[in-house]
């Protein structure tokens, strides 16, 4: 069963002078239990979408797995996930610096089409995004109702189809916590690029793991927060 990832509410309307009746279209936000071996660690309010990379990323984030390979099995539904994994975890390949150079002008053209790729952002208002971007194409798009997941879902579908990120880096709608950064750093990628802010600890987490932080990605610019030498910006 493919559940709606949106719901109409109709609704009034307050303007200057006037209060108007219409139906809103807003985002689903549903409970999301995870069990690992017949315990239940989370339980996530998320949209029903991708919800096998959302389990596999968020058991990645809780360093519960190390590679695709440690999950013996599992089942979804839609709204609980029954997962059991190896009691030893893999061990995650070494994360290698490398070297980048980023065209201001291509990352514009990124944001444009980044902002009208997120169909429930557009009916809604209320997703955010996040993108593996090779060669300045979107080549995977996930969203969510929340920024934890939709990171947690990106990272699900790397984990799964084992994808190396040498020359990738992530784009993203989210504002840049420590929670999104450290899930970020985790899975290895060494450039990020934000439509919004960062925060002071993920400038400070970003300092201090070398890796490069660039937000506000919008209107033709963007912010360089932290930039490394293997980042060359033409």
């Amino acid at each position: 069963m493919v559940l709606e990832l949106t719901k109409s509410f109709e609704i009034e309307r307050v303007e200057k002078d006037s209060i108007k009746k219409f139906n809103d279209e807003v985002i689903v936000e549903n409970y999301f239990d995870i069990y690992v071996d017949d315990k239940k660690i989370s339980t996530l309010m998320c949209t029903p979408s991708d919800l096998e990379y959302l389990v596999i990323g968020h058991l990645y984030s809780l360093d519960l797995i190390g590679t695709y390979q440690d999950i013996k099995n599992y089942e979804i539904s839609n709204h609980k996930a029954c997962v059991n994994i190896n009691k030893s975890k893999s061990t995650r390949a070494e994360i290698k610096a490398y070297d980048f150079v980023l065209d201001r002008n291509k990352v514009f053209k990124l944001v444009d089409e980044f902002q009208n790729k997120s169909e429930v952002f557009r009916r809604t208002g209320g997703a955010h995004s996040c993108g593996l971007i090779k060669d300045y194409e979107i080549i995977k798009f996930e969203e969510d109702v929340a920024r934890n997941n939709a990171c947690d879902k990106l990272i699900g579908y790397i984990i799964k189809n084992e994808i190396d990120l040498f020359d990738k880096f992530i784009f993203t709608s989210c504002r840049i916590s420590d929670q999104i950064i450290d899930k970020i750093l985790k899975i290895g990628f060494n450039l990020i690029i934000s439509q919004s802010s960062p925060t002071s600890v993920s400038i400070e987490i970003a300092k201090n793991h070398d890796v490069n932080l660039i937000g506000f990605a919008r209107n033709e610019r963007f912010n360089i927060y932290n930039k490394n030498d293997n980042l060359i910006i033409i």
